[in-house]
């Protein structure tokens, strides 16, 4: 599961690492690996990023990136202006 990084400010997985148990119960899942990202990013004492619960059909629930004031990089549809649908063909929209 490389790592999409557009902007360069903003990272997040291209599929889910937890599609099985996610597929199941998305809420439970998406709402555990944000808080286990966010508990890594503490821990490691990283300052000026933020985990963010940030759904996209095909890619992780959690997106990385900076915790101040910048605008979000999506548009109304929920797409990155320089998106491609490169995501999981097989994956469930989340």
């Amino acid at each position: 599961m490389p790592p999409r990084n557009r902007p360069p400010t903003r990272l997040r997985l291209r599929n889910c690492p937890f599609h099985p148990l996610a597929a199941k119960a998305p809420d439970l899942v998406c709402g555990m690996n944000q808080a286990f990202l966010s508990g890594y990013l503490d821990g490691l004492e990283v300052n000026g990023v933020e985990a963010v619960l940030a759904p996209r059909p095909g890619e992780c629930c959690v997106r990385l990136g900076p915790n101040d004031t910048a605008p979000d990089d999506t548009g109304p549809d929920g797409t990155a202006p320089d998106d491609t649908a490169q995501g999981d063909p097989g994956a469930d929209d989340r």
